[in-house]
């Protein structure tokens, strides 16, 4: 008996060391991230300066992530590009069609009739543009999911984990606020689509054994929304008793929410 409770505490202490050390990196990685990133946003709302200054922040998380586990580990290998090609490329498919189902199919459906609605632009290959990968997946997924996410996951859980993400998600684009034209979407309505965003991405990188090519695809998908949208509404107005983008946030909170129950809360996390 006196052997087990030995055992017991031993394996409490190696659990509180792990706990302390996960909060020690990730305190690390947020706090580069947030700095890298707002030493390019806070000039560039008090000077006015082209928003095309926002890729170099985007790179903040990517650069945090290779210098938090540089210092923690001595390793530059501080995310997974891919498993194997295979399961990268279901779950990548898998990601986008939630993506274009949360944020294009939903809200169109929901504020317009159906038989209107060019749906012919979801398959279009047109929509993308540069901007796709270099306004934010490029720079920002190999440190959020790539590296953030694993170790957030490990100590919370996949929902919890998600859900604090999302909210350091959207304190890290907090500046860009004060920029006239960045966002037609309020601070809080702001947050619940990368709330939704973050629980549909932890799903999309789980299912690719934490590779980072999936969520980068994802979040470019999520950057050419507005397109896929414009094309679908060619010759209509979408009608709704809410703003148009409160639904859509609320559509990818809605798919995020049925994520969790039709995975009892894992995400395809393992």
């Amino acid at each position: 008996a006196l052997r087990a409770v030995r055992r017991l505490r031993a394996r409490a202490a190696v659990a509180t060391e792990q706990a302390l050390s996960t909060a020690h990196t990730l305190a690390i990685f947020f706090a580069i991230a947030y700095a890298w990133a707002w030493i390019v946003f806070v000039p560039m709302v008090v000077l006015r300066a082209p928003l095309e200054w926002i890729a170099v922040a985007t790179f903040g998380p990517t650069v945090s992530a290779l210098i938090t586990h540089r210092v923690t580990t001595g390793s530059w290998r501080a995310f997974r590009v891919a498993t194997t090609w295979r399961r990268t490329v279901l779950a990548t498919a898998t990601g986008i069609a939630l993506m274009i189902l949360a944020y294009v199919v939903l809200p169109g459906a929901l504020t317009a009739d159906p038989r209107r609605l060019h749906w012919s632009i979801l398959a279009s290959l047109a929509v993308y543009d540069y901007s796709t990968l270099l306004g934010g997946p490029l720079g920002e997924e190999p440190g959020w999911r790539g590296y953030a996410l694993p170790r957030l996951e490990r100590a919370l859980g996949p929902v919890r984990a998600s859900l604090v993400l999302g909210l350091f998600w959207a304190g890290w684009h907090l500046p860009l606020f004060w920029y006239p034209g960045w966002t037609s979407s309020p601070l809080w309505v702001y947050v619940l689509f990368l709330t939704g965003q973050s629980l549909i991405l932890t799903y999309g990188t789980n299912l690719a054994g934490m590779g980072i090519i999936t969520p980068i695809a994802m979040h470019a998908t999520f950057n050419t929304v507005s397109r896929f949208l414009a094309g679908l509404f060619a010759d209509t107005q979408p009608s709704a008793r809410l703003p148009f983008v409160l639904v859509m946030a609320l559509c990818g909170l809605g798919i995020g929410a049925a994520l969790i129950v039709a995975t009892r809360g894992r995400l395809a996390y393992r």
